[in-house]
């Protein structure tokens, strides 16, 4: 059996989520259009015949500005911390800034045996400018491979995964011996699915001071009916209206948007009940974080 373990970091939307949600062929982690969508490291397991591969998928690594980007930043470095091959995703159409070089800084600090090298959303750039991000990036740290992809076109990310696989190590145990260890909890998954329509639902109004918990969930088998409850959490009392809605008309349509979203993963009737919570500047509070399920 060849194992290992993948960290896969980058600077917000750079495509990170996208690219795991590729790789296993399903959405297992948040992915949408905004910066800052993955907030807790997520390991995942990958397994096929004769592999066994955890993927660390983590936040984007940026400039703190509250104590919750402090914990998010943090994540990265434990992500970074005994793993076998890092993907350092960058995004073509991006300008090389200080947040990339934080990040490859980080990088040179721990110990990795591969060092891969993901040009992302390479569909539309021509040959010269993907020749110069490379050159670019490897004066700062030595790749040991490098590859341009499009994650959302899936493009190249078999090729990117079969690398992977040829450089695990062999081992006569398997790296997890009970795979539901790591598989993410249900509650998780379902509350990044609400924010994610959350998020892709209110551009300015509320995204970041935005989080879902999960408070219940049950499956009746008779009806095959999944009853979840869930609460939605913002910063400022001016934020639950706006969620809420004319007649409750914003908040129905969170539940409509969530369950067809939901729909997708589970092959039962959905029942969403929601409720909306003012916890005033918890992304400043470590209590409130730790409460939300951001845990280190």
């Amino acid at each position: 059996m060849k194992i290992g373990k993948v960290s896969i970091v980058g600077k917000p939307n750079v495509g990170k989520s996208t690219l795991i949600n590729q790789i296993f062929n399903k959405e297992v982690v948040i992915a949408t259009s905004k910066p800052q969508t993955t907030r807790n490291r997520i390991e995942l397991l990958y397994e096929e015949d004769g592999y066994q591969i955890i993927f660390n998928d983590t936040p984007g690594f940026h400039e703190a500005r509250n104590k919750l980007d402090l914990f998010l930043n943090s994540q990265v470095k434990k992500a970074l911390k005994n793993v076998d091959i890092i993907l350092f995703v960058f995004d073509a159409k991006r300008e090389f800034d200080q947040e990339d070089l934080d990040i490859l800084n980080q990088i040179k600090t721990f110990k990795h045996e591969k060092l891969i090298m993901i040009i992302n959303k390479c569909e539309n750039e021509d040959a010269s400018t993907i020749e110069g991000i490379k050159e670019s990036l490897k004066k700062i740290i030595k790749f040991d491979k490098e590859f341009c992809i499009s994650a959302l076109y899936n493009q190249n990310i078999n090729v990117v995964l079969e690398y992977i696989k040829e450089n695990l190590i062999e081992s006569e145990l398997p790296l997890v011996s009970n795979p539901s260890e790591l598989e993410q909890q249900e509650k998780f998954v379902i509350a990044e699915i609400i924010r994610k329509v959350i998020l892709n639902q209110f551009k300015y109004e509320v995204p970041h001071s935005t989080a879902v918990i999960v408070d219940e969930m049950k499956y009746y088998k008779e009806k095959n009916l999944l009853d979840i409850m869930f609460s939605i959490v913002v910063e400022k009392e001016s934020q639950k209206p706006i969620l809420i809605g004319k007649g409750g008309n914003s908040i129905k349509n969170i539940g409509v948007l969530a369950r067809k979203e939901l729909s997708k993963i589970y092959d039962c009737k959905i029942y969403l009940k929601s409720f909306v919570k003012v916890k005033k500047n918890w992304r400043d509070d470590n209590n409130i974080i730790k409460e939300l399920g951001y845990k280190k």
